[in-house]
């Protein structure tokens, strides 16, 4: 049966990007690393798909802009000769597909909420230093202030509900991954590979490999800040709690 590395990363981490270029690639046949069709339109566009496309919009603009990028890792494992497959996550109409209809419809409904939480986390603490800065320059921004909170609101609405659908579909996109990557091993006839991929996915593709009969090893975020969220995260005390 084939062996496989799975290395889990903190996007934002420059110890794991360097980690991944000083991997000692000859042993492997191939390389997968995580990533997905950005293809929108691959299903039918309907107000609360075109909300999350929105977030997932919103999102790639924002946060993901901070993600350390692979493209130097995938150029190496090339110049070396290995095969890169760089899609292996769920499509983007494939996540949002993932969660139950009656599921997306309650996430839905507590989005706004979730969006007024995270606006609160930017708006208070802004107001608080201009409170106390230049008091009269917030009295004159009050108003434009309140007309851009309105207009950002949409976006965050958009983006809490994208997070909420992608914190739903976790699980379903670890055996996602899983799935794409041991068909694509078969059909290629590789018989180790190196699979790189977000540190909260590594426990629940290496698990499903392990149940496929791989040979299996997995290694952790080299993030000190990446360990410490993984723990903390509610999927790894899921994962901990099943596992007693």
């Amino acid at each position: 049966m084939p062996e496989a590395l799975v290395k889990g990363e903190t996007h934002l981490s420059k110890k794991d990007k360097q980690a991944l270029l000083d991997l000692d690639l000859s042993e492997y046949d191939a390389v997968f690393r995580e990533g997905h069709d950005k293809n929108y339109f691959q299903r039918d566009i309907d107000s609360l798909y075109a909300l999350f496309a929105i977030g997932h919009v919103v999102y790639g603009a924002t946060y993901s802009r901070l993600y350390r990028s692979s493209n130097e890792f995938k150029q190496q494992a090339k110049r070396q000769g290995l095969p890169v497959h760089d899609r292996i996550d769920a499509a983007v109409y494939e996540t949002y597909e993932m969660v139950p209809r009656w599921q997306r419809s309650g996430l839905f409904l507590i989005s706004p909420l979730f969006a007024g939480l995270m606006l609160g986390l930017v708006a208070q603490p802004t107001e608080w230093v201009l409170s106390r800065v230049a008091p009269g320059l917030l009295r004159e921004l009050a108003f434009a202030g309140v007309i851009l909170t309105l207009l950002c609101f949409g976006f965050v609405w958009a983006l809490a509900y994208f997070l909420l659908i992608e914190g739903r579909a976790m699980y379903d996109r670890d055996a996602a991954m899983a799935r794409e990557l041991v068909q694509i091993t078969e059909a290629n006839g590789y018989h180790s590979v190196l699979i790189s991929c977000g540190g909260n996915h590594r426990p629940g593709i290496a698990s499903y490999l392990r149940d496929e009969g791989w040979e299996v090893t997995e290694e952790s975020t080299d993030s000190l800040l990446g360990r410490v969220l993984n723990f903390l995260s509610i999927k790894g005390f899921h994962r901990k709690w099943t596992e007693r």
